[in-house]
């Protein structure tokens, strides 16, 4: 093995030292069996491939495509994996508001962290009845959460590396702490980050639906 096949797995231990957040995947692949996800604004956080037998990951930084190009990165996947498949790992360097050549409605999982509006450039991609996993971090759960086209349907937490979900008590979110504040996707458009909300979880999950 080469020092620079070595360096990558090292990078994605390294840059993950506090935890990769995999818990959580595993948590959605629990709740909703899902076979396949987008990632866009991915880099190299590879979590999802340990619990979830398809996933495209999408990113525009030249570093993320030199992780996704070394084969040792393939094969921790393949040796870290729960499911029985063959894992099949596919990555495209480009802006997600861009075309990548996915087709449209394909995945049961989009994935929006500390990524932009996620929710709104790649709905399209989301198989319809099919789940968003966000965080607020840019403002993109309070987006998907005004969209007619998700529905809000649970709340993650993270405690210690553990992590669980809630369906309760929902109407208790995205209440703004100010409550003179009027938010609409396009004042989120406009700052380009979340607000401050009343409760606030980890991340949040949402349903692509059929309106």
């Amino acid at each position: 093995m080469t020092a620079k096949n070595t360096n990558a797995v090292q990078q994605y231990t390294q840059h993950f030292h506090n935890g990769d957040r995999r818990g959580m995947f595993k948590l959605l692949v629990d709740h909703y069996g899902l076979q396949s996800a987008l990632y866009p604004g991915s880099y190299i956080h590879i979590a999802p491939s340990l619990y979830i037998p398809t996933t495209v990951y999408i990113d525009s930084y030249k570093k993320a495509e030199d992780f996704f190009k070394d084969r040792t990165i393939y094969e921790f996947i393949s040796k870290n994996r729960v499911y029985k498949e063959i894992p099949i790992v596919r990555y495209h360097q480009s802006n997600y508001n861009l075309e990548f050549g996915e087709k449209f409605e394909n995945f049961d999982l989009l994935i929006s962290l500390y990524a932009g509006f996620v929710s709104q450039s790649c709905k399209k991609y989301l198989k319809k009845e099919g789940i968003l996993l966000s965080n607020n971090s840019h403002g993109d759960a309070g987006m998907a959460y005004l969209d007619k086209d998700y529905e809000f349907i649970a709340a993650i937490y993270r405690s210690n590396r553990q992590y669980r979900l809630t369906h309760k008590n929902l109407d208790k979110y995205f209440i703004p702490k100010k409550a003179e504040l009027n938010v609409t996707k396009d004042y989120l458009e406009k700052i380009q980050r979340g607000v401050g909300y009343t409760k606030t979880a980890s991340a949040y999950v949402f349903r692509r639906t059929t309106n």
